[in-house]
């Protein structure tokens, strides 16, 4: 207790820190990470590359990202948060919900096939199946969801069907990148998961001849 006749010492002020300005240096970071990464591929970019991209200071980057991996985990799960919302946005209201879930399942896999970012670290990084399941599974469960409902699919368990396509996608893109595959397995795949969600065999052709020149941008 104070002495009588003594003030009491204020107590410290933390020092406040502007979450906006934060937040603008971290999307900075990002940007820039998208855009070395982009170019020179992950393995080749270095964390001083991202900071002079983004005119910042090479410890400034430490205050966000602890590693190179954690900031491709972040550029990723942004663009697949942005993708997913955008297949959602470029759903033809006459699409049935056969197809599409055939068409986003081969988007996403060509995306992985053929974006540096998306590739590597959906075949590197430890976190890839889960992060898949976060961003992109969600919406697939709650397409599975929605033909269950219509009477279109016939899935008992949709929370262990999301993990067993999401699983497949990875192993397969793994599979075609490393040569193992041809990039048209894509469809083979896509055959047999609409086929086991009970879609007929003819709606199922029709679905992976569907041409994907136009993808949908991120």
């Amino acid at each position: 207790m104070p002495v009588e006749g003594e003030e009491s010492a204020a107590p410290a002020r933390k020092p406040r820190i502007n979450e906006k300005a934060r937040q603008r240096t971290r999307t900075k970071l990002l940007r820039a990470a998208r855009t070395v990464m982009g170019s020179k591929g992950i393995e080749a970019t270095a964390i001083n590359d991202i900071t002079e991209e983004a005119q910042l200071s090479f410890g400034s980057f430490y205050n966000y990202f602890s590693s190179k991996e954690e900031v491709a985990r972040a550029v990723f799960n942004e663009d697949a948060v942005l993708m997913a919302d955008l297949l959602d946005a470029a759903t033809s209201p006459d699409a049935g919900i056969a197809e599409v879930v055939g068409v986003n399942i081969r988007r996403t896999i060509h995306r992985g096939l053929t974006d540096p970012v998306w590739g590597w670290f959906l075949i590197h990084s430890v976190y890839s199946i889960n992060d898949m399941v976060v961003t992109m599974g969600i919406r697939l469960a709650r397409d599975l969801e929605t033909g269950n409902q219509s009477g279109v699919f016939e899935v008992k368990d949709i929370s262990s069907t999301v993990d067993c396509i999401v699983g497949g996608m990875l192993y397969l893109l793994r599979q075609i990148l490393e040569k193992n595959q041809p990039a048209s397995s894509v469809e083979s795949m896509v055959h047999f998961v609409l086929l086991g969600l009970g879609i007929p065999r003819e709606e199922v052709e029709r679905i992976i001849s569907i041409n994907l020149d136009d993808p949908v941008p991120v």
